[in-house]
């Protein structure tokens, strides 16, 4: 769970400074958030 999430934000980072290079699931700050509540941290 922790691994999925910041591999969610290396994406979400690629997505802002390099969108050429695609991500290979969509990511956004939405989904970003969404991922973090769910670890109840």
């Amino acid at each position: 769970p922790m691994q999925e999430l910041r591999w969610l934000l290396e994406e979400l980072r690629v997505s802002f400074f390099a969108q050429e290079l695609r991500t290979p699931q969509p990511v956004s700050v939405k989904r970003l958030d969404k991922a973090w509540s769910l670890l109840n941290i």
